[in-house]
């Protein structure tokens, strides 16, 4: 089984962050989550045209990493019997200081990162386009530079493997925050932390990594300084997602039907 290509790799030249929420979920979950699903391939197919001028001894893929999460109600509701581990919930409005912070939101998340800015803005319009209407873009950042985690070197500490549930080998989970300032602060957990700027507002948008969604829930209100946004996604393996876009999870302990299994 493999993670999603984007995770364990450094972000490209370039990246783009998007988070959408849905009208209707309960009704549409499973086709949001196909489509979802289909992001990685997408960004191949695309690739392929869009960096045709590139060296033939370039490796095929290295252009482009495309990376899709799944927030804590979609995965409840297309996997509704099997229960959901470690703490993946949506986390409630607290207050940091003085200052509220808002709760997690965001029915999916994209990742996408190529060495060409304009290459990722059409993946994720044609992203947009299979959502239609009842789509909701609630996080659209455009970011560059910043300092990045090795997370390779510390996959045991990002990758769930086969101690919990087979079914979600090397799948992992993301906590963003986007913060209004530098916001320049230490993490001990493997983290992109990006400046970023959005017409007159600067500030420092953040992707933190791990296993353990109790462990990002703990650093998520424990930041000294307070997010103005923040989301908590789960990152399915490459296994997971191509169960997703073959018309949803149909074997294993997630699968709908599971409890009537055995």
């Amino acid at each position: 089984m493999q993670a999603q290509h984007g995770v364990l790799i450094p972000p490209k030249q370039h990246t783009l962050v998007q988070i959408y929420n849905f009208d209707s979920l309960p009704l549409i979950a499973m086709n949001i989550a196909r489509i979802g699903a289909q992001t990685p391939g997408m960004a191949c197919e695309l690739e392929a045209e869009f960096f045709n001028d590139r060296p033939k001894n370039k490796t095929k893929g290295s252009e482009v990493s495309a990376v899709v999460g799944f927030g804590p109600m979609v995965w409840i509701l297309i996997t509704p019997d099997a229960p959901v581990r470690g703490g993946f919930r949506s986390l409630d409005e607290t207050e940091i200081g003085d200052a509220e912070v808002p709760a997690t939101e965001g029915d999916i998340f994209f990742y996408l990162s190529s060495e060409k800015e304009e290459f990722n803005r059409i993946l994720a319009d044609k992203i947009k386009e299979q959502f239609g209407p009842s789509g909701n873009l609630i996080e659209d950042l455009v970011l560059e530079g910043g300092t990045h985690s090795d997370i390779a070197s510390e996959k045991e500490e990002v990758l769930l493997d086969s101690s919990g549930n087979l079914d979600t080998v090397q799948s992992s989970f993301v906590l963003t925050q986007k913060f209004n300032s530098d916001a320049n602060f230490s993490c001990d957990l493997p983290q992109h932390r990006f400046p970023y700027r959005a017409d007159s507002e600067l500030g420092a948008y953040t992707i933190t990594f791990s296993k353990n969604p109790g462990k990002l829930s703990d650093y998520a209100d424990d930041v000294p300084h307070p997010p103005v946004s923040r989301g908590l996604f789960f990152l399915p393996s490459l296994d997971l997602l191509t169960s997703l876009r073959m018309g949803g999870i149909r074997m294993g302990s997630l699968a709908i039907n599971a409890k009537w299994k055995g």
